[in-house]
């Protein structure tokens, strides 16, 4: 089922997600399904939970890069980044949260991830380049940021009017939002 995607200016956007409880009676395969359905129809390459009204520490990644021969799918549960590797690179970043902007953000190149799976088997892995990239950026979801905290002097004066034409629903968006 498609869900509404939350856009920026929401409080809930802000939140701290809780933990996903394993002996939960939440359906979790289901949430799963609806946020990848969800990030599919939004044409988005990550989604996480909060983004759809369900402030939880899980996400979803399917992003697949012809060019670059990329091809990145996975469900993450309770995600914790134990380091960051590498030097700190800028490439640009957009997000369903804040329709139809993207700008230049700072991030380490490489991490150092522990999660669950949709399966609940443990993982710890190192990911670079465009895969960390989308990795910290659905991860700061989980601890309430936004690439748009990220900016420097001159986005924040670029993106200000846009954040508020989003803030107050007065900016189009092609998906299903709230």
């Amino acid at each position: 089922m498609i869900r509404p995607v939350v856009l920026y200016g929401d409080p809930i956007l802000r939140e701290i997600s809780a933990e996903v409880n394993r002996a939960s009676k939440l359906d979790i395969d289901r949430l799963i399904d609806d946020m990848f359905e969800t990030m599919h129809r939004a044409k988005g390459i990550g989604l996480a939970a909060v983004q759809i009204g369900v402030p939880l520490r899980i996400f979803v990644v399917e992003a697949h890069m012809k060019e670059e021969n990329f091809h990145f799918r996975g469900v993450f549960i309770n995600p914790k980044i134990l380091s960051e590797l590498g030097m700190v690179v800028k490439h640009p970043e957009g997000c369903l949260s804040v329709p139809g902007l993207a700008a230049m953000i700072e991030r380490s190149e490489g991490i150092e991830l522990e999660w669950y799976d949709e399966k609940w088997v443990y993982h710890k892995e190192k990911f670079f380049g465009t895969a960390a990239r989308i990795l910290q950026h659905e991860y700061d979801h989980l601890g309430g940021k936004l690439y748009t905290d990220y900016l420097d002097t001159m986005w924040q004066k670029m993106f200000e009017t846009p954040l508020n034409l989003i803030e107050e629903r007065k900016m189009e968006v092609t998906y299903l939002c709230k």
